[in-house]
C-alpha cells in the first residue's frame, strides 16, 4: 500500500496494535514504552526498516522498529507512552 506522509508518498502496511507496555516496570526513572503490534498483511521480503507515523505514535520512536522471526509482529520502542491503546490500526513506513 502507498500512503502520503508529510507531503512524500510512502510504502507502507497497516499494523493492529496489540500491547502498549513500559518496557522496565519496575523502574519509575525508565519512561521507556513498547507498541507491539501485529501486521494486516505480509511485509516485503526486501523490507530493510520500519518506521512509524509519529503523527500516529503521538510521541517519537527511538528507533527503528523490530519484528519478530516470523515477520508478523512488529515492537516500536517509544519515548514516553503512546496513546495508542490494543485495537487501534497504525500505518508503518517500509524501507
Amino acid at each position: 500500500m502507498n500512503r502520503e506522509i508529510d507531503g512524500t508518498l510512502m510504502k507502507t502496511i497497516e499494523a493492529r496494535v496489540i500491547k502498549n507496555i513500559k518496557e522496565e516496570p519496575s523502574n519509575e526513572h525508565c519512561d521507556v514504552w513498547n507498541v507491539e503490534a501485529t501486521f494486516l498483511d505480509k511485509i516485503p521480503d526486501d523490507t530493510n526498516r520500519i518506521l512509524a507515523d509519529p503523527h500516529e505514535l503521538q510521541v517519537d520512536q527511538i528507533e527503528g522498529a523490530r519484528t519478530d522471526c516470523t515477520r508478523t509482529s512488529v515492537t516500536i520502542r517509544t519515548q514516553r507512552k503512546s496513546g495508542l491503546e490494543p485495537g487501534d490500526v497504525i500505518h508503518l513506513r517500509l524501507d
